[in-house]
Parts: C-alpha cells; sequence; structure tokens
C-alpha cells in the first residue's frame, strides 16, 4: 500500500509528524471515552442515582468530541498536503511531457498520458488523504489501547496481542494477490483510456474509411477486459475484508468468553473486564480501516509510481550553450552520416527523444503515413541511414517519398524530436552532436500534418505560443495565413469559439490557424513542414499552397511531402528510400535523368508537376 516514492517529498515528516500526534490524541480519547462509557455502565448497574452518571457521561462527550476534532484535523492536513503535493506533481509532468517532447507522447499513447495528467493525480490525491493518517492510526491507536488493556487485564492483553499479528499475516497475503490484480486492472485502465481518446480524436477518419463498426467492437472488446480485471480486484478486496472482519470479531469473542467466564468465577471485577472489553473493537479498527483503505487507494499508488516513473524517465540531451543568432542568407547546415534507430522497445516513456520546444512541439504527431513504418524499427534496422544533406541560405528543400521512406523521421530529427545516433552536424561552422539545441530550436517553426485547435477563440488559438501577442500582430498573422474570407463570414471574427481537436473547422482553416501561430512569432526563419495538406482536398491544398508560396520566401524551408506538384516551386530536392537518400539535387537536374525521382514520379503520375507548374 505504501509507495517509497511518497516519502521522497517536500515536508512528508513535519506532516506525518503533525498527523502522528494527532492519532497519539485521538488514540488517548478512545481510552477517555471508553472510560467515561465503563463507568457509566457500572454506576447504572449498580443502581446509584442519576447525579453518579454526569461525570462519566461529560468524560464520555469531552472524549467523543476531541476524538471527533482530531479526526478533522488529520483529514485537514492530509487534504491540505494532498493538494500540495498535487500543486507540484502537475507541473513537474507538464514540464516533463515538452521536454520528453511529441515522440515520448506518442510512444505513451495521449489516452495514457491524459489519464496520468487528470484522473492519476486525482486518484494520488485520494492516496496521500487516506494512506497518512491511516498509517500513524495504525502505529499508534493499537499500541496505546493494548497498553490500557493489559493494565485492567493481561490475559485479554495477551489475546489481542496474538490476534495481531493473524491479521496482518492474512493482510499480507490478500493484499499481494490484490495488489497483483490491481495491477493488471490499472494497465488496463490506461489501455482503455487510449483507445477511447483515440478512437474519439479519430472518429472523423473511422467513418470516412468506413471501419468505424469494427472499431467499435475494439472497444466494447477492451471495456469488457477492464470489467473482469474490476470484479476480480473486488473479489479479492471483498474476501480481504471478510478476512480481516472474521478474525477481529473472533479475537473479540474469545476475549469475551474468558472475561465472561472469569466475571462469573469473581476473578476478576466488573469495571475492568467491561473497560477492556470496549477497547477490545478500538483495538482493531486501525488495522480494518488500513486493509479497507489498501484496496480503495491501490489506484492511487498504481498513478504515483505512474507519474514517478514518468518524471524519472532520462531526459535527452539539451545544449543550451551554442550562441546563433538565427538564419540568413548565407547560414549554411551540413549534415553527414546521420543515423537514427527507434529503440526496440517503445512504451512509456522509454526512449530518448528530443523536446524542450516551447514552440511547436505539442503540434507534432506522429500518427502520419511513415509512423507506422517507424514505430516498428529496431536498433537493428534503422529508420535513418547515412543521411547526408547540405542547405544553404533561403532555399526551399523538399523530403520526398513512398510512404515510410522516413521523410517524418527526418523531419523529428531536424526539428530535435528524435536524437540521431551518430553523425556530424555543423551549423554555421559550429559543431553539434543533435539538433536538440536551444538556439536552433528558438528560430524554427514546425508544422504537423494534422495541427491541434484547443477550445477557445481562434484569436487565442493563433496567439498560443505568444500569449502576450497584441491584437494587432494576430490579425496580421491572421491576414497572412489568409483567414481573412473565412473570417469575414463570423460575426464574432477572431472572437469566434472554436472546438477541441478541430471541431467545427475544416482541415484547411485549421492549417492555417497553424500557419498563423508561425507567423505571429516573426523570429523563426526556418520552416519544418510535415505534409501539412496530406490530409486536404486537391481544392483546399491549391488555395493553402498560394498562401504557403508568399510565407516561405526570405526562409529556410524543409518540407517533407508525397505530393509532387510541390517540385516546381522548390530549390533542392531529397528522395528518400527506406531511410537512406537515394537521390538529391535541384529538380531541373534530377527530372528526366533516369534516377530514382523520375521512378516515383512516373509511379505517381507526372502529370502533377506539370499542372500546378503552370
Amino acid at each position: 500500500m505504501i509507495d517509497k516514492s511518497l516519502f521522497t517529498f517536500d515536508s512528508v515528516r513535519s506532516r506525518l509528524g503533525l498527523l502522528a500526534a494527532l492519532a497519539f490524541a485521538q488514540a488517548l480519547c478512545v481510552v477517555a471515552q471508553a472510560y467515561g462509557l465503563t463507568l457509566g455502565l457500572v454506576e447504572v448497574w449498580r443502581q446509584h442515582s442519576l447525579s453518579a452518571i454526569v461525570v462519566p457521561l461529560a468524560i464520555f462527550l469531552g472524549a467523543y468530541l476531541v476524538r471527533q476534532l482530531c479526526d478533522v484535523g488529520k483529514a485537514r492536513v492530509a487534504n491540505r498536503y494532498g493538494e500540495r503535493i498535487i500543486a507540484q506533481l502537475r507541473p513537474e509532468l507538464q514540464r516533463k511531457v515538452f521536454t520528453l517532447g511529441p515522440s515520448a507522447l506518442a510512444d505513451r499513447g495521449t489516452g495514457s498520458t491524459v489519464t496520468m495528467l487528470i484522473d492519476g493525480l486525482d486518484q494520488v490525491k485520494d492516496y496521500i488523504e487516506i494512506l497518512l493518517p491511516r498509517m500513524m492510526d495504525m502505529t499508534f491507536i493499537p499500541l496505546i489501547v493494548l497498553v490500557f488493556v493489559w493494565t485492567q487485564d493481561w490475559v485479554s492483553g495477551v489475546v489481542l496481542l496474538a490476534m495481531f499479528p493473524l491479521l496482518i499475516f492474512f493482510m499480507v497475503i490478500l493484499g499481494m494477490a490484490a495488489r497483483d490484480r490491481s495491477n493488471k486492472q490499472y494497465a488496463q485502465f490506461r489501455i482503455l483510456n487510449s483507445k477511447f481518446v483515440d478512437s474519439i480524436l479519430g472518429l472523423p477518419t473511422l467513418k470516412m474509411l468506413g471501419v468505424a463498426d469494427d472499431y467499435e467492437d475494439e472497444i466494447y472488446s477492451v471495456s469488457e477486459r477492464f470489467r473482469k480485471r474490476t470484479i476480480s480486484v473486488i473479489t479479492v478486496a471483498m474476501t480481504s475484508t471478510f478476512a480481516l472482519d472474521f478474525f477481529a470479531t473472533l479475537g473479540i469473542a474469545i476475549m469475551a468468553v474468558f472475561l465472561g467466564v472469569r466475571l462469573v468465577d469473581g476473578t476478576i471485577d466488573l469495571m475492568p473486564s467491561m473497560f477492556a472489553l470496549i477497547l477490545a473493537p478500538e483495538y482493531f479498527l486501525p488495522i480494518r480501516q488500513f486493509g479497507e483503505n489498501y484496496h480503495a487507494t491501490l489506484n492511487g499508488k498504481n498513478a504515483l509510481h505512474d507519474a514517478m516513473t514518468f518524471l524519472d524517465t532520462p531526459e535527452p540531451p539539451q545544449d543550451d550553450t551554442l550562441e546563433w543568432d538565427g538564419w540568413n542568407e548565407d547560414s549554411e547546415l551540413t549534415i553527414s552520416a546521420l543515423d537514427f534507430a527507434y529503440p526496440k522497445t517503445k512504451a512509456d516513456g522509454d526512449t530518448s527523444v528530443g523536446g524542450g520546444v516551447a514552440m511547436k512541439a505539442v503540434e507534432q504527431q506522429r500518427d502520419d503515413e511513415d509512423g507506422a513504418a517507424d514505430a516498428s524499427s529496431t536498433p537493428t534496422t534503422n529508420a535513418l541511414t547515412d543521411i547526408s544533406l547540405r542547405f544553404h541560405g533561403y532555399e526551399k528543400v523538399a523530403i520526398i517519398g513512398r510512404s515510410g521512406a522516413g521523410k517524418s523521421t527526418l523531419a523529428n530529427v531536424l526539428a530535435g524530436f528524435d536524437i540521431p545516433q551518430s553523425g556530424r552536424i555543423e551549423l554555421d561552422g559550429r559543431r553539434l552532436e543533435h539538433f536538440n539545441v536551444t538556439a536552433w530550436q528558438r528560430h524554427i517553426a514546425y508544422i504537423p500534418q494534422t495541427p491541434y485547435t484547443f477550445s477557445g477563440t481562434i484569436a487565442d488559438n493563433i496567439r498560443f505560443y505568444e500569449p502576450d501577442a497584441s491584437r494587432e500582430a494576430v490579425g496580421r498573422a491572421a491576414h497572412e495565413a489568409g483567414l481573412d474570407s473565412w473570417l469575414s463570414q463570423l460575426p464574432e471574427g477572431l472572437d469566434t469559439l472554436i472546438g477541441e481537436g478541430n471541431r467545427g473547422i475544416s482541415g484547411g482553416q485549421a492549417q492555417r490557424i497553424a500557419l498563423a501561430r508561425v507567423l505571429v512569432d516573426q523570429s523563426r526563419e526556418v520552416l519544418l513542414f510535415d505534409e501539412p495538406t496530406a490530409h486536404l482536398d486537391i481544392e483546399t491544398e491549391y488555395e493553402l499552397k498560394q498562401t504557403l508560396l508568399p510565407l516561405m520566401e526570405r526562409h529556410l524551408v524543409v518540407f517533407a511531402t508525397h505530393r509532387l506538384h510541390w517540385l516546381a516551386d522548390v530549390d533542392q530536392v531529397v528522395v528518400l528510400d527506406q531511410g537512406k537518400v537515394v537521390q538529391a539535387g535541384r529538380p531541373t537536374e534530377l527530372i528526366g535523368a533516369g534516377g530514382p525521382l523520375d521512378a516515383l514520379i512516373n509511379q505517381m503520375g507526372g502529370n502533377q508537376i506539370d499542372g500546378y507548374a503552370q
């Protein structure tokens, strides 16, 4: 039940000390309450006057009141400390998500990450609020109660002392079974969340492909597995509760029999026997509550372990030392013999990925056409092999290739999302080990093929990466991104509310909002596009292209695409095949040379180029 990482938090010892003091005071109140009740019952049994029970009744009520105040105090201390821990954990987890970057987020799964940050932290809070007071109760109350019982009747003390290890034994045995089943249940819960969130986000695509019904069956199957896991945990929890209650009741019954026999024999008085008997249930109460709450807080323990494991994920190397003023017409980037391979196991953030990109990292998605091929790569099968490229000045570079060729992977490496295993990188004569370099990332803008919009106004979405951007800057960016005609049709204009996940807007409008986000910040001279028009129809793509082309001026543009019509507008084309550069150069030099580019054009249809070049 106890996760050791809980004791690494700030001020946990002082909070435990305060809870221990309250638990000790509550234990004394339990004894005083039992004493007052016993004394009052004995006075009634002896048929004394009503005034004789005033003092015992006052003791009982006073102890009861203080006991309840101690309960309230423990709950308040634990609640405030739980809120403090969550307030500390949430920003740390969010920072970790951005530091690890979108590749780690894709490996873990959107649903699983959302579960950890929202439901998981709520469960952690409940875990802290319940666990800490129960720990202190079980530490002090049984011990103090046992001491007072022993002073009244050593036989009863022996019975209680003998039953305690038996209760602990069964609680440990059943707790281990519950822990294993709860771990499986929590893992299934994460799978269910991932499936559900992914299905909601991908519902339009599923409907378009005609597989929504099949995915419905998959959701049902995952839900059933989670239900069975939950029933399994509940079964063990009920068995555990029964065992604890049974042995606690058995212990009290044995103690009552011994007391009754000796009371009849006259070897013990009524006062000590009744006092010991009334204290007996209080002796077992903390461990029974601890056992019951063990099952109620297992998800919280698992969530805490999940969060701490995520925080312990090794962060990718990041260089903050480079001094670089940005890209200009004389800048040069040289890449030689670069290799990149995905880890063999990519789960729960166990992979080194790029991050620290406050600008566009959250938008990067791995559910593109390269993703399926790249995700299956292993260290023995490189996703990128022996990549050698040279970019100079304000040129436009197209990265083309078949699906799975490694286009998106190369874009991820250039953005610093993924760290290459080997290779030589030089930026304006400065040697880099990778692209996860703060100075480089401050000057790049990344636009994925499926940009994300958040619930809020259009203006808020445009200034998402520049929250302090003025209204004029937002309006200028919207104008340059070609949003004017759409905004003119909206009564609220830039103040129009749009839904999360591009709800209520078209794919082309979402792409233009993503462009406007880039344009709000004029300091980014390097534009990385990962097939931004892949999911658009040809008319929308053509309109967006007319907006994009002027914006590409005076920028280094790296454009991953499999739409060949872009070749007429770029200065350099790089052809990828199975993670290798098989051809590179100017389109005018490569087209018609009989190389891999011509083969790709013939396969995809060469009329695309001529039609758009006119």
